[in-house]
Parts: C-alpha cells; sequence; structure tokens
C-alpha cells in the first residue's frame, strides 16, 4: 500500500538539512565565510561566458563582416573598372568625334550611366579567346544594354582602342563579326589616300590582310605604315585608323600581300560602344 504521510525519520531529516541550511545562511549573512566562493563561482561564470562568446560568436561575426566587407570591395572595383571602361569609350569617341558625328553633338558622360544617344554600351557574354588566337572563325556575343528596339544588324562594334567589328545576327544576344576573322572584309586606304583595297580576316589575332596587284597599285607601300578606313561599303566610318603595315610578302609579278597589325583587340575588356545606324 502506498505511503501517504512521511515517517519520523524522514522529517528529521528534513529537519536537520533545515537548521544546516539556515546556519549556512547565518553564517554567511554575519561573516561572509563565503563570499570567496561566491567570488570564484562569478569568475567562473564570467570566463566560462566569454571564452564561449570569443571562440564561437566572435569567430562568426567576424567572418560575415569579412565576408560582406570583401563582397562591398568587390562590388567597388568592378563599378569603378565599368566607370573607367565607359570614360574610356568616351574618349575615344570624343577624340574621333569630327570623323564619326560630323554633324551631332560631342558625346557627353554622366556618371549614372546615362548613355550618349548616338552609341550604345554592350557588356562581353562570350569570346573563345582560344579560338580568336588560333582558327578561322572569329566571333563573340555581347549583351546592349538599354537596346530600345533599335536594329542593330551591321552597327559597328568598338572598344577604347577602335573599332573590333560589325554586328551580324541579333537574337536574345548580338553577334559580332570581328575583323580578324576570314568571311569579314573591310574596305581600307593608305595614308597618302592613293591605295585602296578590301582587307580581309587572316584568321590570326590581330591581323588582317589586303592582297592586290602592283601592277596596278604603284604605290611604294612600307612597313609601319598606317592603314584607315575607306569608307566604301557603307559599314564603317571613314578616316578611322585601322592599324600599321607589319608584313608584306610577294606572292607572285601579279600579286603582293599586305599584313596589317590592328590596333584594336577585343580581349583587352567586356565593355564595348555600338554605334546606332
Amino acid at each position: 500500500m502506498a505511503r501517504i504521510a512521511p515517517t519520523s525519520r524522514q522529517k528529521l531529516s528534513f529537519l536537520i538539512f533545515i537548521l544546516i541550511g539556515s546556519f549556512i545562511l547565518y553564517l554567511d549573512v554575519t561573516t561572509n565565510s563565503f563570499q570567496n566562493v561566491k567570488n570564484g563561482f562569478k569568475a567562473l561564470k564570467i570566463s566560462t561566458y566569454f571564452l564561449t562568446r570569443e571562440y564561437t560568436i566572435e569567430p562568426i561575426k567576424f567572418f560575415i563582416k569579412f565576408s560582406k566587407n570583401k563582397n562591398d570591395l568587390i562590388n567597388e572595383n568592378e563599378n569603378l573598372k565599368k566607370a573607367l571602361d565607359l570614360s574610356y569609350l568616351n574618349n575615344y569617341l570624343i577624340s574621333n568625334e569630327n570623323i564619326f558625328y560630323k554633324d551631332k553633338e560631342i558625346i557627353k558622360t554622366y556618371a549614372d550611366y546615362k548613355f550618349s544617344s548616338s552609341y550604345n554600351i554592350a557588356k562581353l557574354k562570350n569570346i573563345d579567346p582560344n579560338m580568336y588566337k588560333c582558327c578561322d572563325r572569329h566571333r563573340m556575343i555581347l549583351e546592349i544594354i538599354e537596346s530600345n528596339n533599335y536594329d542593330f544588324i551591321e552597327s559597328v562594334v568598338f572598344n577604347d582602342q577602335g573599332i573590333v567589328g560589325q554586328i551580324i545576327d541579333e537574337n536574345i544576344f548580338f553577334e559580332v563579326l570581328l575583323l580578324t576573322d576570314i568571311s569579314h572584309s573591310l574596305p581600307i586606304r593608305s595614308e597618302l589616300n592613293s591605295f585602296f583595297c578590301n582587307a580581309k580576316g587572316s584568321g590570326n589575332a590581330d591581323h588582317i590582310q589586303c592582297s592586290y596587284n602592283p601592277l596596278i597599285w604603284t604605290e611604294d607601300i612600307k612597313i609601319n605604315q598606317t592603314f584607315y578606313t575607306s569608307g566604301l561599303g557603307g559599314v564603317y566610318p571613314k578616316d578611322i585608323k585601322i592599324g600599321h603595315v607589319s608584313k608584306i610578302k610577294k606572292i607572285d609579278s601579279n600579286e603582293n600581300v599586305i599584313e596589317i597589325k590592328l590596333i584594336t583587340n577585343p580581349l583587352r575588356s567586356d565593355l564595348f560602344g555600338v554605334l546606332r545606324n
């Protein structure tokens, strides 16, 4: 049968514990005998809290703060690079403003990226540098910012160094035929404006080439001679500097081949300008 009331022995034990506890409390109040114990307990509590915070919470907070600062720095560097590249594009057009825009206002730069009404900014989406350096097909894919439904087919693409090619296809993004692609043809002229030819892409990085009959074109072409766009063909503006003669090869008495090293490199940056038709 279950026991309902405590026994006399249990009552005695309970009374003894009450007396011992009361005695200890009396000693603590009157003599501070347990002050060292209490101080030690408080010190242990504080030390435990400090060590727990120092080796658990603080490293987590530092990692979060470091990651945030690193991301902020990365974003700031990207924004500064974009602003710098944009200023280079504008500087290039401003320096050639009389050629590109004979009847238009000089291009203005806006710090908040409000782009010029004469061209659009485009970001590089894809280019294969290995193919550009080794093969015949030289293309790149661009995303035009704020295209506003313009027709960009055959629009000239440039970077801060000069012309790199023209847009040939439009889908979600825009495909650019580079000057060095073997299917590309660029009408050019010599410095003296007495020699004209259609320079073909060589399939080699940074070079185009032009074949001609020396019996017809008698101008003496020299190494390092500068060539410009002729304006013929209706795609590229006239008198834009293209490059310099790097090599002259004599095939036979009726054919010479000029190799021209371009002043532009499409791998230079990931920001481009697209002239509107």
